[in-house]
C-alpha cells in the first residue's frame, strides 16, 4: 500500500482553554453551566496548594503542596473536597482541567527566617527550621547547608531565586520519607517542634499521611523511558482506601513526582500548566512524564487509554530552545514504553500580537505575526501540531486590538487560551492581570463567546494564507490578512485603528463555486461596527473559487474582524419533561464573573425527551444580488 497516497485528515481546532482565575472552586462549579454552553473544552486554575504568605495568595509561593485547604482553614479558593467535585461537575459537562503545578520552587521562606512572636526577648523566637520547614523539605542539613534547595546566592536562570522564592535542587538525592506516618522511624524526614507563622509544627508523623503515597500491594507496571534511559516501576493510589498507601523514601524530585500523579490520580485533574518551566532542567519534565504515565485510569470512550496534556511556561525565546519543553511520542510508544504529551504556551506568537495590534495602525504589521508561532517549528506548517495559543494571561494585559488578536488565534488549528479574571476576591488585586471581561459573555457582552462558537462549529479545515498586505508599501505597514479553514471558514483581519473599511477583491478559496457564504460574528449586520453598510451579509462564491472581502477596522468597536461560513441548520432544541428550571442570573458589572447566566433545566423523571424543531434556512441576499437565499 503507498501510505503517502492515504488521505491525511484536516486540521482541527480543539475546544479552547478556559483560564478562570481569581474564584472559588465553589463558584466555578456553579459556573460550570456557562462554561459548557460556550464551548470551552478545558479549564486551566491557578495553583490549588497552601501557599506560603498565607490564605490570600494566588498560590505561586508553594508552602504545602499536599494541603489544598480544609474547612475552617481553607486556602484562597476553597478546600480539597471543593477542588475535586469542581472537577467531577467539569468532567460531567465535558471539560477537562488542568492545574498550575510549580515544580521550580516553593515559597519566599527558608532557613534564616525567624518567627519572632511580636516579644521583647528571643526565648519565644521560633525559626523555621525549628517549624519543621515546607513539609516534605528540608531547608538545611548538616551535611548541606541548603538542604533541598539552591543556595541564596546562586546565579544562572536554573539556580536563582526566581522573585525571592526559594529554588528547588531537582538534582539533589537526600533520601527521606517525606510524608512520614509512624514516630520513631529513622528515615522519617526532620519534624517540626513548634508551630511558627501562624502554622502548626511541619513533618510530624501522621498515619493520615499514608494517602500521600501510592498503594504498592495494588501491583505496579514496569515502563521504560528512552528520554532518561530507564525502567520504572510505577504504582497507583488507592481511591477505595487511601490510606492503603506504602510510605517510602524519596527525593525532593521524587516527591514532585508523587504530587502530580496524586493530583491526577485522587484530585482527578487532567495535566498541568508548569509554571517557571525554563528555570529548571529539561530533564525535570522527563521526570514528570514518567509520573503521569497511564495514570489516568480511565479509558477514553473508544477503549484507547486516556492521557494527561499539560503544558509549560517558557518565555520569548529560540524556536530550538522552546522546543526542548515539547515532548508528544505518547502514542507512538510501545506498550510499556514512556512517552508524553506536553506542549508549550507560545510565547513568541504573543510577544509579535503585543508588538503590531497596537494602538498605532501604521505601525502594524501581519508579516510579523503569520511567521512567530511555534508551530511552523516542527514541520513548516500552521496545523495546530505544536503551541497553545494565548492572547493575554495572568501575567500580562495583551495587544491593544485584543478583539482582533482573539479572532486570529481563535480560529487557528490546534490549541487556545481565553483568560478571564472572575475578580471574586477585589478589584484592587495588581495580580493577576485583568482578563477577558466576556469570557463567558455576561454583562459586557458576547464579542469573545461568539467567536469561540465559531470555532466550535467552523474550527476545522486545513489552514490556507489567501491575502497578505504588502509589507514594503509605501508606508511600510500591513493591515489587512486573510486566512482559510479549508472550505469551512474565512478569517479576515484588520490592524487599523480608524473607522475605514479595507475591501480586497479576488480573495482565492478552496469553497465551490456558487456556495453562499454569510458573515458569522455578527460584525457585517451589526450597524456600530458597520454604520455605512460597507460589509455584505453574505457573499457568493464566484467561478473560479474567488470572493470579495470587506473587512471593518477597529476604530470606536475594537472589532476588525469578520468571518464567513457556510450556514449551519437553524432551528430550536428544547426539552420534553421538565419539572423546573434554576434561573440564571441577570448580569451586571459587579457579579459579571461569578454569577452563573445560563437557566437550567432540572428533570427528575425516568425519562425524558429532546425536542429538534428546524426551520428552512433563509439567508442574506448575497453580495450584488437583491433576493434572500432560500433551501
Amino acid at each position: 500500500m503507498c501510505m503517502a497516497c492515504l488521505a491525511r485528515a484536516e486540521d482541527s481546532s480543539t475546544p479552547p482553554i478556559l483560564q478562570l482565575f481569581e474564584s472559588k472552586w465553589t463558584t466555578i462549579e456553579n459556573r460550570m453551566a456557562d462554561v459548557f454552553q460556550v464551548g470551552y473544552g478545558r479549564l486551566w486554575l491557578p495553583p490549588p496548594t497552601r501557599a506560603d504568605s498565607g490564605n490570600l495568595s494566588v498560590g505561586y509561593d508553594v508552602y504545602d503542596r499536599f494541603d489544598l485547604g480544609k474547612p475552617r482553614n481553607e486556602t484562597l479558593y476553597g478546600t480539597e473536597t471543593g477542588l475535586k467535585t469542581l472537577v467531577a461537575a467539569a468532567h460531567t459537562a465535558g471539560v477537562l482541567v488542568d492545574t498550575d503545578f510549580i515544580a521550580n520552587h516553593n515559597g519566599f521562606t527558608d532557613s534564616s527566617s525567624v518567627d519572632t512572636r511580636g516579644t521583647a526577648t528571643t526565648a519565644d523566637d521560633v525559626s523555621f527550621v525549628q517549624a519543621g520547614d515546607y513539609p516534605g523539605f528540608v531547608t538545611t542539613l548538616p551535611d548541606d547547608v541548603d538542604g533541598d534547595f539552591h543556595g541564596a546566592f546562586e546565579t544562572g536562570q536554573e539556580n536563582f531565586r526566581l522573585s525571592g522564592l526559594i529554588d528547588i535542587a531537582q538534582e539533589k538525592n537526600h533520601q527521606f520519607i517525606r510524608q512520614p506516618t509512624e514516630a520513631g522511624n529513622p528515615l522519617n524526614i526532620p519534624m517540626g517542634t513548634a508551630g511558627a507563622f501562624g502554622r502548626p509544627p511541619a513533618d510530624v508523623p501522621d498515619p493520615n499521611n499514608a494517602r500521600f503515597y501510592p498503594d504498592q500491594g495494588l501491583g505496579g507496571t514496569t515502563a521504560f523511558d528512552p528520554h532518561l534511559n530507564q525502567n520504572f516501576t510505577l504504582y497507583n493510589y488507592n481511591a477505595a482506601t487511601p490510606l492503603a498507601g506504602d510510605p517510602v523514601a524519596d527525593n525532593a524530585m521524587g516527591l514532585l513526582m508523587r504530587n502530580a500523579r496524586w493530583m491526577v490520580q485522587e484530585i482527578g485533574v487532567d495535566g498541568f500548566r508548569y509554571d517557571a518551566a525554563r528555570h529548571f532542567p529539561r530533564w525535570v519534565l522527563d521526570y514528570l512524564d514518567v509520573a503521569l504515565f497511564d495514570s489516568k485510569q480511565q479509558p477514553l470512550l473508544d477503549g484507547s487509554p486516556q492521557h494527561t496534556f499539560s503544558f509549560s511556561e517558557t518565555g520569548y525565546d529560540s524556536n530550538s530552545f522552546i522546543q526542548s519543553f515539547i515532548r508528544k511520542d505518547i502514542n507512538d510508544a510501545t506498550p510499556n514504553q514512556i512517552g508524553g504529551n506536553r506542549d508549550a504556551l507560545d510565547f513568541n506568537l504573543f510577544g509579535a500580537l503585543k508588538g503590531n495590534l497596537t494602538e498605532n495602525g501604521t505601525a502594524n504589521n501581519w508579516h510579523n505575526i503569520k511567521t512567530a508561532s511555534i508551530d511552523l517549528n516542527d514541520d513548516g506548517l500552521q496545523n495546530g501540531t505544536q503551541g497553545v495559543a494565548f492572547a493575554q494571561s495572568h501575567d500580562e494585559l495583551g495587544p491593544y486590538l485584543q478583539n482582533v488578536a482573539y479572532a486570529y488565534t481563535l480560529m487557528l488549528p490546534g490549541n487556545a487560551i481565553v483568560y478571564d479574571n472572575a475578580k471574586e476576591f477585589g478589584n484592587n488585586r495588581d495580580f493577576p492581570r485583568g482578563g477577558k471581561d466576556d469570557a463567558l459573555g455576561g454583562f459586557y457582552g458576547d464579542t469573545v463567546t461568539k467567536l469561540i462558537d465559531i470555532r466550535d462549529t467552523h474550527g476545522r479545515g486545513d489552514f490556507r494564507e489567501r491575502w497578505i498586505d504588502d509589507a514594503f508599501n509605501p508606508n511600510g505597514f500591513s493591515n489587512v490578512y486573510v486566512y482559510e479553514r479549508s472550505k469551512s471558514a474565512v478569517v479576515g483581519l484588520n490592524s487599523r485603528n480608524d473607522t475605514f473599511v479595507e475591501t480586497r477583491t479576488g480573495v482565492q478559496t478552496d469553497f465551490a463555486p456558487g456556495t453562499v457564504l454569510v458573515e458569522l460574528t455578527g460584525n457585517a449586520a451589526d450597524a456600530t461596527v458597520d454604520p455605512t453598510n460597507a460589509i455584505p451579509e453574505a457573499i457568493r462564491v464566484d467561478a473560479s473559487g474567488k470572493i470579495n472581502l470587506s473587512i471593518p477596522s477597529n476604530g470606536g468597536t475594537g472589532r476588525g474582524y469578520v468571518i464567513y461560513g457556510v450556514a449551519g441548520p437553524q432551528g430550536t432544541l428544547d426539552l420534553g419533561g421538565v419539572s423546573s428550571t434554576l434561573a440564571g442570573a441577570t448580569p451586571t458589572a459587579a457579579n459579571n464573573g461569578t454569577a452563573r447566566l445560563a437557566t437550567i433545566d432540572v428533570i427528575t423523571a425516568n425519562s425524558f425527551t429532546v425536542n429538534l424543531h428546524t426551520t428552512p434556512v433563509t439567508l442574506p441576499a448575497p453580495a450584488g444580488e437583491s433576493n434572500p437565499v432560500r433551501d
